[in-house]
């Protein structure tokens, strides 16, 4: 995959794709990760209401996921395969400082969940 196309947001394309995510999604500790990473992992509680920036980064690979397993009292190993469930998802993406929520996963949070 290009640089190009890792950059840009691809979406939930077609009723495969929303079925797919939504499954993933479904599962309460995943929605829970995902409000995590959208807070930024150093602070878990957003004052404001609003969720950062999709730009906004999840710490480096292995750190966030230990750093999230604490929080959630799961092992890496188990962190690291729900993170790549969300990234199937197309609701966080690998970035170079880790991990982050793409525009899809945070319309996700503010749409479906309601906020944090």
């Amino acid at each position: 995959m290009s640089p190009d196309e890792t950059s840009q947001d691809r979406g939930w394309q077609g009723a495969e794709g929303h079925r797919f995510a939504l499954e993933v999604l479904q599962l309460p500790l995943r929605r829970r990760m995902l409000r995590l990473m959208a807070s930024g992992m150093t602070r878990f509680r957003k004052a404001g209401g609003s969720y950062p920036s999709a730009q906004s980064a999840c710490g480096s690979g292995r750190n966030a996921a230990q750093q999230m397993g604490a929080e959630l009292n799961l092992s890496s190993p188990l962190v690291e395969y729900h993170l790549s469930m969300l990234e199937k998802a197309l609701v966080i993406q690998r970035h170079e400082a880790g991990w982050r929520v793409t525009s899809t996963g945070l319309l996700f949070l503010e749409k479906v969940e309601g906020g944090p």
